[in-house]
């Protein structure tokens, strides 16, 4: 198993399936899910790396996984750190 991979299986509430992460986030109303899909958001845009995301009313499902390289990386791995931040 790669370094990434034992990375990613130690990440609070991040779930590991093949080559993504996958987290669902849950907010009190639609538009707080909306407000933190902002901020992943511009973040991917700053990156250049972005997210597949799943908006139903209340729960974001965020996706991360480096497609053109057709695995995880640390990109990934930064990207649903900074998500963790913007849900805190």
């Amino acid at each position: 198993m790669s370094q990434i991979k034992k990375e990613a299986k130690e990440m609070a509430g991040w779930e590991l399936e093949d080559e993504t992460l996958v987290r669902e986030f849950t907010f009190d109303n639609f538009l707080k899910g909306i407000d933190f899909v902002q901020n992943v958001a511009a973040y991917a845009e700053g990156a250049q790396h972005h997210p597949y995301l799943i908006i139903d009313h209340t729960t974001i499902t965020i996706k991360w996984t480096t497609v053109d390289e057709g695995k995880l990386t640390k990109k990934d791995i930064e990207a649903a750190q900074a998500c963790d931040t913007f849900y805190a």
